[in-house]
C-alpha cells in the first residue's frame, strides 16, 4: 500500500507569507498616510493663497472715499498704504486721483506683498 503525503504548507511557507503580506500592508499604509499630509498641507496653502488674494483685492479698492468690506476677516494681514508715486508732467486738466504704493504684511511670517492703486484725492491736482 502507498502511503499518502498531506497536502498543505508549511509552518516555514505561512510565516514567510504573512511576512510578505505585512510588508506590503505597512507600505501602503505608510503611502496613503502621507498622501493625506499632503493633501492636508495643500488645502492650508491654498487657503492662504485665497486669503491673501483677498486683501490683496481689498487693498486695491480700498480709499477713503470707498465703502468696501473685506471679503475675509482675516487679522493674520495688515493693509498698509505708503507714499503716492511722483506726479507726472502734463499739461492736462487736473486730476482728482494718484497712484499709492500699498503693502499687505503677513504678520505671522513678515511677508510682503507689495502694489500701487489708484486713490481718489479731496482736492483735484
Amino acid at each position: 500500500m502507498i502511503k499518502s503525503r498531506q497536502q498543505g504548507f508549511t509552518l516555514l511557507e505561512v510565516i514567510v507569507a504573512l511576512t510578505i503580506t505585512a510588508m506590503v500592508l505597512g507600505s501602503l499604509f505608510s503611502l496613503a498616510a502621507g498622501s493625506k499630509q499632503l493633501a492636508f498641507r495643500s488645502d492650508q496653502s491654498l487657503q492662504l493663497a485665497v486669503q491673501a488674494r483677498a486683501a490683496v483685492n481689498f487693498a486695491l479698492l480700498e480709499d477713503e472715499y470707498s465703502e468696501v468690506e473685506p471679503a475675509i476677516d482675516n487679522e493674520r494681514f495688515d493693509i498698509r498704504a505708503e507714499d503716492y508715486l511722483d506726479p507726472v508732467h502734463r499739461k492736462t486738466e487736473p486730476f482728482s486721483y494718484k497712484l499709492q504704493h500699498y503693502a499687505v504684511i503677513d504678520e505671522r511670517t513678515d511677508e510682503r506683498i507689495e502694489g500701487t492703486r489708484w486713490v481718489r484725492l479731496e482736492l483735484a491736482e
